[in-house]
């Protein structure tokens, strides 16, 4: 009797050569390596170990990027998705006509409304209800206005197997009806962006909503808080689309994206001069740190609570109202945390306009959190 099956003889060679190949990946360069040194710099004034030890880790960066087929094997896993006609199930998939989306933080599920944290939510509200009743004595107006999922709003760009699910009460339609009954203001900026000329509201390859999408948001806001005429002109401001620069999620995919990167230019008026208000509530990215532009000596003041989707425009648009100071500050300490903002740089900034435009995917209040200096319901 033989010492071993013929079959396990095959299925050792077999195990064999996928060890060898294993083995041998590492000593063939990836054909998808970008072949770039990364990290590892050390000052002019570091230690000749310290130096040493840079150049260790650069070259561990090097043979990690580019060795290993690390860059090929996620392409081949997307070509074989794609001849199979599986949808995706890690943090991107693409749509019916090529847009990229966003499953990260549960946007897929909470756009369609089979997630649906009411407690989170509620809690949310209760944070609303909070600030208007702590900030109403001195005048302050509060708008609820959440950029949502691009999930929630380019419907006909979802993918085919997306049908099959039933539309469901989303967190955002909850979130709506408890402003209502609180009796915060409340802007449905879905409704909003589905009115848009424009078929396209997202950016094919991002995130974040297009140009035209954030100025049709922010006179929306405008009408909300009692200020139809603080709307800009959308022809004076809004421009032809153009070459955009990568989107974020083309930049994770890692291949050329179906569609290509385009959005409208904006023709925004000078930044005033910034703002002598000093924000001490700190992010843990320096650039989502609070900040404000002075446009005039006298006028309202107005404080926008928000993320990315309103950091760099909708500050400037103040330019065009009589506005005297617009301000922004993230209503989170980390980019993905949840309501735990310093409301003491709200006491102090005294706005009477208070924008609170967390995005749709990020905003219910998680693991109980709420802003520091606020009186909690706990």
């Amino acid at each position: 009797m033989p010492l071993l099956l013929r079959y396990r003889r095959y299925m050792g060679l077999l195990v064999m050569g996928i060890i060898g190949a294993l083995l041998l990946s590492n000593l063939i360069p990836d054909p998808s390596g970008r072949y770039i040194w990364r990290g590892g710099q050390k000052g002019p004034d570091a230690l000749w170990i310290e130096r040493a030890h840079g150049q260790l880790q650069r070259l561990a960066f090097y043979l990690q990027d580019n060795f290993g087929f690390r860059a090929s094997l996620p392409l081949v896993r997307t070509a074989i998705r794609d001849w199979a006609n599986s949808p995706e199930n890690g943090l991107i998939y693409v749509g019916r006509y090529g847009q990229l989306l966003w499953a990260g933080q549960n946007a897929a599920a909470q756009s369609a409304g089979s997630l649906l944290r009411k407690e989170a939510v509620e809690r949310f509200a209760a944070l609303m209800m909070a600030l208007q009743r702590e900030l109403a004595p001195e005048g302050t107006k509060v708008v609820v206005a959440l950029p949502p999922n691009a999930q929630s709003v380019d419907l006909e760009q979802l993918p085919e197997w997306q049908d099959r699910f039933p539309a469901q009460t989303t967190e955002y339609s909850m979130l709506l009806d408890e402003l209502k009954v609180r009796g915060v203001t409340a802007v449905d900026l879905r409704a909003v962006l589905r009115a848009s000329p424009d078929s396209r509201r997202y950016l094919a390859n991002d995130t974040h909503w297009t140009n035209l999408s954030s100025v049709l948001s922010f006179n929306a806001i405008m009408r909300a808080a009692g200020h139809p005429d603080w709307q800009v002109n959308v022809s004076e401001v809004v421009g032809p689309r153009g070459p955009y620069i990568l989107g974020d999620l083309a930049r994770t995919l890692r291949r050329s994206p179906p569609l290509p990167d385009t959005n409208q230019s904006l023709r925004l008026k000078e930044a005033g001069l910034p703002s002598p208000f000093v924000f001490y509530g700190r992010h843990e990215a320096k650039a989502f740190n609070g900040h404000g532009v002075r446009y005039a000596d006298h006028g309202p003041r107005v404080l926008i609570i928000g993320d990315s989707y309103t950091l760099n425009t909708w500050v400037r648009l103040f330019a065009y109202t009589p506005v005297a100071e617009a301000a922004w500050m993230h209503i989170s300490k980390t980019t993905y945390g949840s309501c735990d903002f310093d409301f003491a740089d709200v006491k102090r900034f005294k706005p009477d306009l208070l924008i609170v435009a967390r995005a749709e995917r990020v905003f219910p209040c998680l693991n109980g959190a709420w802003p520091d200096h606020l009186p909690s319901p706990d």
